[in-house]
């Protein structure tokens, strides 16, 4: 049995619900969808694809599934059918295509006139998430902010526009990713910043504004190559080249480059932004670097000393201006009780998670390490036979034992995960301040 939505079509400003069902044409501008029996979902598709404020006629629209099969595993393009933008750079996947719960999604828009004549370097992304959710997403613009926004949250898992994946056990890290572009970036209308940002947070809608208006330049022409730095795509992919890598030759993957390699050739590529830049508000001047960060207002920190990340994506943080742990979702909201006091903390330092998800804190003035467990609840406070003398910093072991630097006590030492001390204590280290394990 198929399941009907009920979606809103726009048309010349008035609104109108209509019923669409499998095989039918959907409304202009969304992706419309019907239920089969299993966990199959099959799609109707369409959006527009733009180089800065220019349609692009004649763009190929390719639709990816990222694999799980492995870090920047190959995908493919699912459409059936050739799918390529019209004249005002709209595009309609008239033949459905299906995709199952759970797999992450993205599309890309390669080639095309921008009005400029044919530039074959040009490529763009959106990235649209669960494969459950596509049915609640009313329009897509490809552009280069949602091209910015995509590869950068995505940069970890991919290594070029058809290679994004991860590994059989961590598909929910890859979800998370997806998720977090909808913080930096809206597809429903291409601009910064997205739908998810919490309210007590701040997206940089002026580096994303940035480096979008320097890819604009390579798509809004008809493109080049390296080595010639005399058109805006050559300068591009000169400047966006590692070291040690190969120059790319589309525009994602001089935009991951940028993602992957942040302070490379900075100034040089804020240059290239055109005078009349398509996205504004951008920078004014030329930053240290291209790294995109979220900032979170409101959130307990005082002082903080060290952050590390749970199994779940919660943000741990270690507050020693005020004795207390912040918290953080995934979405960056504080979790229920955070900040969090008690269980012994003083001048926490360090903290981070054993397997099985619980934290462990560095009280450097406490002589002790205190234990919560992944709701924020306390669990322990060890003083490892009063071993620990400035506790600084801590590491698990494959077998789960802690190991923890002292400072000013100049000493190793060895706990196990009851909290009891394991074997000697190494001294004559001097002044350490952090710890790390081999995994071999």
């Amino acid at each position: 049995m198929k399941t009907l939505k009920t979606l809103e079509c726009r048309t010349a400003g008035i609104a109108a619900a209509v019923l669409v069902s499998l095989g039918l044409a959907g409304c202009a501008g969304s992706i419309t969808s019907s239920t089969l029996p299993g966990s199959v979902s099959v799609y109707h598709f369409s959006g527009s694809v733009h180089g800065g404020q220019q349609p692009i006629s004649g763009a190929a629209i390719g639709l990816y599934a990222a694999s799980k099969a492995g870090y920047s595993g190959g995908t493919s393009n699912i459409l059936t059918s050739t799918v390529t933008t019209d004249a005002q750079g709209s595009f309609d996947v008239g033949t459905t295509f299906s995709c199952t719960a759970g797999q992450q999604m993205y599309l890309t828009a390669t080639g095309g006139n921008p009005g400029a004549g044919t530039n074959a370097n040009a490529a763009l992304l959106a990235t649209l998430g669960d494969c459950a959710n596509l049915g609640n997403i009313p329009f897509v613009s490809v552009n280069e902010v949602t091209t910015v926004g995509g590869v950068f949250a995505l940069a970890p898992f991919m290594s070029s526009p058809t290679n994004v994946g991860t590994s059989s056990t961590n598909t929910a890290g890859l979800a998370r990713a997806f998720a977090s572009v909808n913080k930096l970036v809206n597809i429903t209308n291409g601009s910064s910043t997205g739908s998810a940002l919490p309210a007590n947070a701040t997206g940089p809608v002026l580096a994303v504004n940035t480096l979008a208006n320097i890819l604009a330049a390579c798509i809004n022409s008809t493109g080049g190559v390296a080595s010639n730095t005399g058109t805006a795509c050559g300068q591009l992919f000169n400047l966006t080249t590692p070291p040690a890598g190969a120059a790319p030759t589309n525009t994602i993957q001089a935009a991951l480059n940028i993602a992957q390699n942040p302070t490379l050739n900075v100034g040089s590529l804020f240059n290239t932004a055109p005078p009349a830049s398509p996205f504004l508000p951008m920078l004014i001047n030329a930053p240290t670097d291209f790294a995109l960060g979220i900032q979170y207002a409101n959130v307990g920190l005082q002082t903080p000393k060290s952050a590390t990340v749970d199994g779940t994506g919660q943000v741990w943080f270690a507050n020693s201006g005020n004795n207390t742990l912040t918290v953080l979702a995934q979405t960056g909201t504080p979790i229920a009780g955070s900040p969090i006091s008690g269980n012994s903390l003083s001048g926490p330092v360090a903290v981070a998670i054993d397997a099985t998800g619980n934290a462990w804190v560095a009280n450097n003035a406490g002589q002790s390490l205190s234990v919560f467990t992944p709701t924020g609840a306390a669990s322990a406070n060890y003083t490892g036979a009063g071993l620990l003398s400035g506790p600084t910093a801590l590491a698990f072991d494959g077998s789960g034992n802690v190991f923890v630097v002292n400072s000013p006590g100049n000493s190793l030492v060895e706990l196990n995960s009851a909290g009891s001390a394991l074997g000697s204590t190494t001294t004559g280290i001097p002044s350490p301040t952090a710890i790390a394990i081999n995994p071999k």
